[in-house]
């Protein structure tokens, strides 16, 4: 429970340092694009419908920086469980996005960093697509990582389609994701069913997760079976 406390307190004294400084920058253009940054905490860290932290607390944060050409660079990190020897993640990503004809569209390549980790990073390349439908807004993606030592020699591909919807006259955004993985794990799919809403400078959501696979911890606990996702952050 202190640890809990500690990290709440360091968490909301890191957003309002972030808060001064990235406020600052955004006012002005660094290299023909501004930065941003973002902070936020939750229950557990779920990536693609599996916990990555032991159904734990995760502090996260990202710094970003971004062209007016579309280009966009920056960095992503949360705490996690054990893997390989560390105990963060930190991604690591470049791309560029735009808009054709109503589409919007991203493509970029992401590193998977974990300092002090031993013979675990790996890359990926990603890319999607979105419409906007009215009503709501679409958009479908795939993410390929390569085969490496790393990975056990082992690719992997991942395909989703999420969908976006704000509630009329309210400030409440429902979203929805289905997702197929295959590779580091057989034919996975993972969903999930939430709700944001931005109050006095943070947002907060609440996202319901799940799979169809089971992935056990040394323990026995499940890792990858359904939750409720709370998460309260802000951006800058």
């Amino acid at each position: 429970m202190k640890k809990l406390k500690l990290m709440l307190i360091t968490s909301v004294a890191c957003s309002a340092m972030m808060t001064n400084i990235f406020t600052a920058q955004a006012e002005e253009e660094a290299f023909g694009g501004t930065f941003s940054a973002s902070v936020a905490m939750m229950n557990d860290y779920r990536f693609r419908g599996v916990s990555l932290n032991n159904e734990g607390f995760a502090l996260q944060g990202s710094l970003d920086w971004s062209h007016d050409s579309g280009f966009y660079v920056g960095t992503w990190a949360t705490n996690i469980s054990d893997f390989g020897g560390s105990s963060i993640e930190q991604d690591i990503y470049a791309g560029y996005s735009g808009e054709v004809k109503g589409f919007t569209f991203d493509v970029g390549g992401l590193l998977y960093h974990y300092p002090g980790g031993s013979n675990v990073d790996y890359f990926e390349l990603y890319g999607s697509v979105g419409v906007d439908l009215g009503v709501a807004s679409a958009t479908v993606g795939m993410a390929y990582d390569f085969s490496s030592e790393n990975t056990g020699h082992q690719d992997n591909i991942y395909i989703y389609t999420d969908l976006e919807a704000a509630i009329p006259d309210t400030p409440i955004t429902l979203t929805a994701r289905l997702g197929y993985e295959d590779g580091f794990f057989d034919n996975k799919l993972d969903w999930s069913f939430g709700a944001s809403v931005a109050y006095k400078g943070l947002d907060f959501a609440v996202t319901y997760i799940d799979t169809d696979i089971a992935v056990n911890d040394f323990s026995g606990n499940d890792l990858a079976d359904a939750t409720v996702v709370f998460s309260v952050g802000a951006s800058f």
